[in-house]
């Protein structure tokens, strides 16, 4: 069958006839290669929307800045720096083919835009844009699990809170990240978990992946189909090959777990330390897992460490953990709140809107480090004394030990020949760097302490050989270029983005 392409002559009718076009292709099946515009003088964004408001109905786009929709689209970002950012409008599809017309709109006219799931990327454009089209997936929402074998699906809308909780009712539960407000793009740049000493990634439990391709084609992904997108696809990062629509994963058994938080002053940061790398190194039960924060406040300490405090959430997947944290017990702490829990309650720890009261002009950067040195050390002290010297520039820093153990990385690598990260032996450790910065900041200024912080955070230095982590990345930073299949990726990204529309149109990892 031909595809039938309509020539304009006249401005004032692109939007319109335009819109005929990319409607004609869809429903006869045809590429967007071949929707040809004659004239490029409207605004690409503006152009995209008059389409996708005809196509897809008013009810899943918004368009005016007054739409309550609009309104909480927009400023729902644990960035809120990205909230400043006006798109031409908001659509929300209910299908991977309401995703597809909207791809193939926007690449017709085009726009740039944006996907966003739970809005926790702080970086510039991942998940934001200005004067283009944002695919809300929020309303993607249906889960589902079979008993028979134990997997799971689900759509990108809902938050990994929302999974754990609806996957509680079956005494099971899938790998993702640590805290409750997270969407599901986590997963795609790997997903660290308590449960992941067990059993490995969030990414090494996918087993199908339905996917909007770059093209507009809608495919699923697995081991046996499209399999180097998958591979790309389990740990390379969103944004990048395609839209996932639908998540298929194998779940694990979640019942009763030992866990609470232990929070000590500063002054036991030498020895919470010492006990964390010990921890890190010579754990010998995968079930225990730690993620260990140090905080810092911009009040005065007042010589007596009232700005700052060390969080360990300490987790026990059974009901015993006998003596495995023993070593962070016997430190003298403030407070212990160890207690059995379902999942969904070790999640909320210590509370359950922490993700909500951190929200603000946040920054991430992130580091990897071998445990065999004194870098455990050496980098929680350059971090306490740049802390030191910029009070005046900072609502709330934090630096996280995100421990890789052993059996972490065996697990991982156990499973479809490992993901595009491509763990390399455990124990190491990731450390995540944020930075939430006074709001209203001049720009030149805001720009000064972004700088600082940075400069801070490279001269701590990375562990040749090891991957940063792309959850907690800068952009800057590169990410992907310290994977080892960085090669293989740049094929696959070659493969399902020859033109470079999701590289030139979105943010995302960079690909050179």
């Amino acid at each position: 069958m031909q595809a039938i392409t309509i020539t304009i002559t006249r401005p004032e009718e692109m939007n319109r006839e335009l819109s005929l076009q990319v409607n004609l292709a869809v429903h006869l099946n045809q590429p967007y290669r071949h929707i040809v515009p004659a004239c490029r003088s409207v605004d690409p964004g503006l152009a995209a929307c008059t389409n996708l408001t005809s196509s897809l109905g008013a009810s899943k786009v918004a368009v005016s800045p007054l739409d309550l929709r609009y309104i909480a689209s927009r400023e729902d970002y644990w960035n809120a720096l990205q909230s400043e950012y006006q798109p031409s409008c908001i659509v929300y599809p209910a299908s991977a083919q309401d995703v597809s017309l909207a791809l193939q709109a926007i690449r017709a006219f085009g726009s740039r835009f944006a996907v966003k799931a739970g809005g926790h990327n702080t970086n510039n454009f991942f998940s934001s844009v200005d004067s283009g089209v944002l695919i809300d997936i929020g309303s993607m929402n249906a889960k589902s699990y079979d008993p028979s074998t134990t997997l799971a699906t689900y759509e990108p809308g809902s938050t990994y809170g929302e999974l754990y909780d609806y996957y509680a009712q079956f005494d099971r539960t899938i790998l993702g990240p640590t805290l409750a407000g997270v969407g599901t793009g986590a997963g795609l740049g790997g997903g660290l978990g308590y449960l992941s000493p067990q059993y490995g990634m969030a990414c090494d439990d996918f087993r199908e992946l339905e996917v909007v391709l770059p093209s507009g084609e809608v495919v699923d992904a697995s081991a046996e189909s499209y399999p180097d997108l998958f591979f790309g696809l389990r740990g390379g990062g969103g944004n990048a090959y395609g839209i996932v629509t639908r998540y298929t994963v194998q779940s694990r058994p979640a019942t009763q777990f030992a866990a609470g938080n232990v929070i000590y002053l500063f002054e036991q940061t030498d020895a919470v330390a010492s006990a964390i790398r010990d921890f890190m190194q010579y754990n010998p039960d995968p079930k225990a897992s730690i993620v260990a924060t140090y905080m810092k406040l911009p009040t005065p300490g007042l010589g007596l460490n009232l700005d700052e405090a060390i969080l360990l959430f300490l987790v026990y997947d059974g009901l015993d953990p006998g003596d495995v944290f023993g070593n962070f017990t016997s430190i003298p702490y403030l407070l212990n709140t160890m207690a059995i829990r379902t999942y969904p309650e070790v999640i909320n720890m210590p509370i359950p809107f922490l993700t909500q009261l951190t929200r603000g002009d946040n920054t991430f950067r992130v580091g990897v480090h071998r445990v065999n040195d004194d870098s455990y050390q050496t980098t929680i002290h350059q971090w306490r004394d740049w802390a030191e010297t910029h009070k005046s520039s900072y609502e709330l820093l934090s630096f996280n030990f995100e421990p890789v153990p052993r059996s972490l990385t065996d697990a991982s690598n156990s499973q479809n020949g490992g993901n595009a990260i491509q763990m390399p032996d455990g124990p190491w450790f990731w450390i995540s760097y944020i930075l939430e910065t006074l709001p209203g900041l001049p720009q030149a200024e805001y720009e000064a302490i972004q700088a600082s912080f940075r400069d801070m955070v490279e001269a701590s230095g990375n562990a040749d050989g090891l991957p940063l982590f792309i959850s907690d990345a800068s952009a800057d930073q590169n990410p992907l270029s310290t994977f080892s299949t960085f090669a293989r990726l740049q094929e696959i990204k070659n493969t399902y983005d020859p033109d470079n529309f999701f590289a030139e149109k979105t943010g995302g990892w960079s690909f050179t």
